[in-house]
Order: structure tokens, then sequence, then C-alpha cells
């Protein structure tokens, strides 16, 4: 299962006839050039390091990558010449991070569309905020054209785009993921404007840069991200406000076109519309579905996982789809003649036969009900051969990261390696999730290991009057904020697990040093201040460490020694806690690595011990080769 390249990034060539993506075959992700008609072969230009995000210089000469040299998430930023592969290195500071936009997202331009100037965040000069800068391409010559904390408070602040006549720059202000701020630098005189004034939380997802205004994503004044273009005088002009999430847009190059994505369940519906032929509200027919693509996701918020919506020229849309039973690949869609095409084919060396997952809800306390999804392996066992019905199977929840994330329908080893072991798998949409309102994904805010945890014991409430599952054999399983929810579970309701798996999940919440300095400044409306007493209390009661004498189901923790989110000591305090007192805990440390495991061989290693750990402590059967 873990036998496929991964594709993370995606940059169609100014010409409209090449393109630059992102793969790990090399071993860790990595730029590669390849032409869009899919002739001939593709050619790896080598950086040193995981890189993270490509973008190309509005003329095509130089390719502009983010690269991380060791897990730590001290990105570097290089321009590669695309003729030679030669690299140059335009920062590369010990010790400072820079960004091209939004952390681990791909949307925004941070060129000017004279190709004058780059723009990029930078914590060089204080770890704990980001402070924009300008390059001049001509010369070299940086300066900082927002310094945060001055006049705006101190903060993370990103570059989105740059005005369509170059002078100003577009700054996004990222406070929380459901608080943002949009201001409008003037390069001449480095005067301010902000130009998202508004009441209460709100999101601004910038989707580009017009003379008519800017166009973008936000719940100003919603519950879920509506489409609209932010006039000059500052006022909304509304172009699709469905009841689910728009949670990507892109303007073509010329200016004429807008795609969108609609996000259902994590599950991805395309649309375009000319922009001559006026606001939404004025012309229903304007809208148009984007054809030809399979069922799957093709855009995440912010362009997370490299999953935008790119331009190649104005007629096609460039997208890296995702589909639960397939890797992800680069697929082509023509707008004009409404056919789309797949250029890559990563899912080759994958077996047949992988799970569809089904979309279920469960009730949970105060109301609210979850959503998640499903995957079942096929009903096959002897009891069932004989006439005798299906016999239950096991079941691993999967708790997704961030918390402000989704549980979305991608292709996932380690899923599909668990059901062809005879394990089902539920991903739940706990609350704090992305996807299904502000409203919903606030409700985690200052609530880490509170109504969550409801939600998922009201997981295993419904797996346990399933017919089909088998409640006293249910798995836990998490990466980052997910292992917290992981570890969580096992501390603080013991009575139903029989074993579970964290990845880099914080243990202790008291002790916030341990998250990247960048997050300080909101730290304590989304989780909370240690330094006050009653906040002090509450982190310690829902800290797994606190319960970590509680739990009974043999443990797997896995953690980048070099993780800069979480640091590994989250997981060494518990493991040791647990092997002084004869626990079976097992901790996989991977040199090298940071928050998540990108190296392929790592990656594998990690994969095959948690299928190992589950097989064997919910006593799985191989169901691949039953007929």
């Amino acid at each position: 299962m873990f036998d496929y390249d991964r594709l993370s990034g995606v940059a169609p060539h100014p010409d409209g006839e090449q393109l630059a993506y992102l793969s790990d075959v090399p071993g860790r992700p990595q730029p590669w050039l390849w032409d869009l008609s899919g002739s001939g072969k593709p050619r790896h230009l080598p950086v040193d390091g995981t890189v993270t995000r490509c973008v190309w210089r509005p003329d095509g000469s130089r390719l502009l990558v983010q690269a991380d040299p060791d897990g730590a998430e001290d990105y570097r930023l290089a321009e590669i010449d695309p003729a030679t592969g030669a690299v140059e290195w335009l920062t590369a500071e010990d010790g400072a991070r820079n960004e091209l936009g939004v952390p681990y997202g791909s949307i925004g331009n941070p060129y000017s569309p004279d190709g004058r100037l780059l723009a990029y965040a930078s914590s060089a000069r204080k770890r704990s905020c980001f402070d924009i800068l300008v390059r001049d391409l001509a010369t070299g010559d940086v300066r900082t054209v927002l310094q945060a904390g001055d006049p705006l408070p101190e903060d993370r602040y990103f570059p989105m785009f740059f005005s369509p006549d170059s002078r100003r720059l577009l700054v996004l202000r990222l406070h929380q993921n459901t608080e943002q701020d949009l201001f409008a630098v003037d390069l001449a005189d480095l005067s301010v404007e902000h130009v998202t004034p508004h009441d209460g939380p709100a999101q601004y997802l910038p989707a580009g840069w017009a003379p008519e205004g800017i166009y973008l994503s936000t719940t100003q004044g919603r519950d879920y991200l509506g489409l609209a273009l932010l006039t000059p005088a500052g006022g909304l002009q509304w172009l699709d406000t469905p009841a689910a999430d728009i949670d990507c847009a892109s303007v073509s190059a010329d200016g004429k076109r807008l795609a969108w994505s609609v996000n259902t369940h994590g599950f991805t519906t395309l649309h375009w519309r000319d922009l001559a032929d006026g606001p939404q509200d004025e012309q229903q027919h304007a809208q148009h579905e984007v054809r030809g693509l399979p069922r799957g996701v093709a855009a995440q918020e912010f362009g997370a996982d490299g999953q935008s919506l790119t331009w190649a020229g104005n007629a096609r849309l460039v997208v890296l789809l995702g589909r639960p039973t397939a890797a992800t690949e680069v697929w082509v869609a023509d707008l004009g003649n409404g056919c789309a095409r797949q250029l890559t084919h990563c899912s080759e060396r994958l077996p047949a036969g992988l799970a569809e997952p089904e979309v279920i809800h469960y009730p949970s306390t105060g109301g609210l009900t979850v959503s998640g999804l499903l995957y079942r392996p096929p009903a096959q066992d002897q009891g069932q051969a004989q006439g005798y019905g299906r016999a239950p199977v096991p079941v691993v929840l999967d708790i997704h990261g961030g918390p402000e994330y989704q549980a979305l329908p991608l292709f996932s080893p380690l899923i599909q390696s668990l059901v062809a072991r005879g394990i089902a798998v539920l991903a739940p949409n706990i609350r704090g999730s992305t996807g299904y309102g502000q409203h919903y994904q606030r409700l985690i805010y200052r609530d880490w290991g509170g109504g969550d945890l409801q939600d998922l014991a009201a997981a295993a409430d419904y797996l346990q009057v399933q017919d089909w599952a088998d409640g006293g054999r249910l798995g836990v399983y998490g990466a980052s904020y997910g292992g917290f929810a992981a570890l969580s579970c096992l501390a603080r309701l013991p009575e139903i697990w029989r074993a579970g798996v964290s990845e880099c999940g914080p243990s202790d919440l008291t002790n916030l040093t341990g998250f990247p300095a960048t997050w300080r400044h909101r730290m304590r409306d989304w989780i909370g201040d240690p330094g006050d007493p009653h906040d002090a209390q509450m982190l310690a009661e829902r800290s797994p460490l606190t319960h970590v004498d509680r739990i009974r189901a043999p443990l797997l923790l896995a953690h980048g020694i070099n993780d800069a989110r979480v640091a590994v000591a989250e997981s060494e305090r518990i493991h040791e806690r647990l092997a002084g007192r004869g626990h079976l805990s097992r901790l996989l440390r991977f040199e090298g690595e940071g928050h998540s495991v990108d190296d392929r061989k790592n990656g594998s290693t990690l994969h095959r011990a948690i299928l190992d750990w589950f097989a064997e402590h919910l006593g799985a059967t191989d169901v691949r080769t039953t007929p």
C-alpha cells in the first residue's frame, strides 16, 4: 500500500505548456518539470531538503521553491534555472523561517505581476512573529515593508497577492484559523490600509486581485465560507453562497475567469465563470460546473497539501485530485470542451479493490450530529461462508490533526492496509473540524479534551450498536492534534480501547513552550493560558499526561526528533511513565524528521509498525486474498 509516488504541489508554467510539480520519487518531495501534454519524461530539478512549495516567475525564467533542510520547518527560499538546474539560494539564515504564503498552503502569488519583486514572510527578526519582506529581483536588495508590531499587532503576517499595477501588496493576518484580516501595503510610502474591517471572527481566503477588486472566500456575516468580490469601496458582492464551504478559489492570469471549489463532506465540486458576465445575482446562468473529473478532493482550504486551483493559460485548470481508492494525481480540465485528462499515474502499483468510504452520521452531546467517513472490510469470514452471518470486525478510530482540519476522502495507505487486514476504520469529523461552518469549527477553542472527547466517546457508542462491529476490539489512532486526542481517549476513557497509536501528539497542555513561538499570540484563545489559575487547572485536567497511569491499552508512540510544532519530549514523557510501571509501550524516534515523516523509507517503516501494532492487539485477520 505504501508503494506509490506522493504528489504535494503543482505549478503550471506561464507558457501554459509545461508543468512543475512536487513528488517524493527521490525519497523526499522534490520539484520535477514535465510537458503538460504528457509527452517525454519528467525531469528532476534537485534541491537540498524537502521542498514544500514551488512557484514560477511571471516570465517563466525561474522556479521558486520553499525548502525545509531538516524537518524543523525553518524554510529557505531558492530560485532554480530550469534550463541548467542551477540553484540560487535567496534566504538561508539559520534559525529563521521564511514563508511564501500561509503555512502549509499553496494559494497566492509572491511575485509582482511586472516580475520585479518577490514578497515573503520571515521570522528572522523575531521568532514569535512574521514580518513581510520584499526583494528586488534585479538588485537583490531586500526591505521590510510590514513589521509585526509596528503599526499592526505582533502576529503572523503573510503575503498573498500584489495589485495588478504591482504598487501594493495584499497581506493576510492569520491570527486564528477562523480569525483573519487583510491589509494593503503601499510599496511607495509603506502606508497600510485595513481592507476588511469587521466585527467578530471572520475568515478571508484571497483568490486574486483584479482591477475591479479582490476576489475571496469569506465568512464575514456568514457561517460557511462564501465567494465574494471585495470592491475598492470596501463592500462585498456575493458570487456564490451555498450551504457549504467554498474553501478555495482562483482567478486566471488574464483576470477574466474565476474558478472555485465547494466542499461537501470533503468531496469537491468545482465551478467556474467568466468574470465579464457580472455579479452572480444578476447572471444566474454565468456559473458552470467543471466537467470530466472523478469524484474526489480537488482543493483544500488555503491550498493545504498542495491542493489548490491553478491555471494553465486561461482555459485549463490544473488540479491535484485525490481519491480514497487511488493516489493523488495531476488532472487537467479543459473548460472549453468540458473534458479532463489524467496526466500522472502514481497509482499503478497499488492493488485493486480498495475500500470506498461511506459518509455516516451519529449523535453526540449538546444535540450535535457528527459526520465521519467509514471504511469497512469486505464481508469475508468463515462464519459467513458457512451461512451463519458476518462475524463482527475490529474498528480503529482515525482522528485527524489540526484540530481545525477535516477527515477527507483521500488515499490513505494506513486505512487501506487496516481494511485489508479485516479492520474497519471510522474517521470522524468531531467538533472543531473544518468543512461544517465556522460555529462548528470554533467549538474546539479553549475546549481541547472537552467536547471533542465527548464526540469520540459517542463514536465508540455508535460502533457498539453496529452488528458488524466488535465493540470489544476498538483501537484509536491520530497524529498531531489527533495524537493528543488518541492519548486522551486512552487515558481518560481507558475502558473502551484495546490498542492505541499516537504520532507526534501533545501530552501536556500546561507546557505550551513545546509549540512554535509564532503560535504564542493565539494560544490563550485557542487552547488556554497556563499562567491563569483557572486555565491552568483546566489544562492540567485535560492533559493525557495527568491521567497516564489509567492507560490500559498497549500504546505505540512515534515522533520526529526535529519536530518544531510538538516537541519530541511530549511523547518521551508518556513513554517513560508507562515503561516505569511495566506497561506495554513502544516509542519510535525518527532522525532527520519533523512534524511529518517525509522520507519514503521512514514513512514505510512507520506505516508497517502501526499496521502490525493494530493487527496484533486487535486480533485482525488478513482478508486480502479471501475470495
